[in-house]
């Protein structure tokens, strides 16, 4: 086998392997999502009929939810399940669209990769000054926060795949 099959075959084994991250990530979602459910329940069950709130849901419903929209994005985004405004590239030749594809997978690579940048100092900041969120439950600061440029790291290697798959189909 010569150097570009070994490479070929490289990347198709990188590739599924990090879809096989992005489902992990979306089942994680999904099961953040159930917690939230439950946890909301039980709080109100605590609450009305017993006249005992807990002092952690609020807070934990604010953090699940965080978390459950940055890990679900890099999968929403594989799938193409995200929001789009294309009625304006109705107009345009197919070519055309795979270009402007091209360019907007771009620009939002670079504005994801901004924010796992500011994400990742943020996280190592609040991990060397041990950072705590001081609400009803102390946490540290730095796994919240280091949520947010493992999320952005996948969905700029997802945007990096949507770019090549665009230029190969021009070719």
């Amino acid at each position: 086998m010569d150097g570009l099959g070994k490479m070929g075959m490289l990347g198709r084994l990188l590739s599924k392997a990090f879809d096989k991250i992005l489902t992990v990530t979306a089942y994680t979602s999904g099961i953040i999502i159930v917690l939230l459910m439950l946890s909301m329940c039980y709080e109100v069950v605590l609450r009305y009929f017993f006249d005992a709130p807990t002092k952690w849901a609020a807070d934990f419903s604010g953090y699940m939810q965080y978390v459950l929209v940055l890990l679900g994005a890099a999968w929403v985004l594989k799938i193409d399940a995200h929001t789009k405004i294309d009625i304006l590239l109705l107009f345009f030749s197919p070519r055309k669209r795979t270009v402007i594809d091209i360019v907007t997978s771009f620009f939002a690579l670079v504005a994801c990769a901004l924010f796992l940048w500011k994400g990742a100092e943020a996280t190592w900041d609040a991990y060397q000054r041990g950072d705590f969120l001081y609400r009803e439950v102390e946490l540290p600061l730095a796994p919240l926060y280091a949520v947010i440029p493992f999320a952005f790291l996948l969905v700029c290697i997802e945007f990096g795949r949507k770019m090549y798959d665009y230029w190969r189909s021009l070719t």
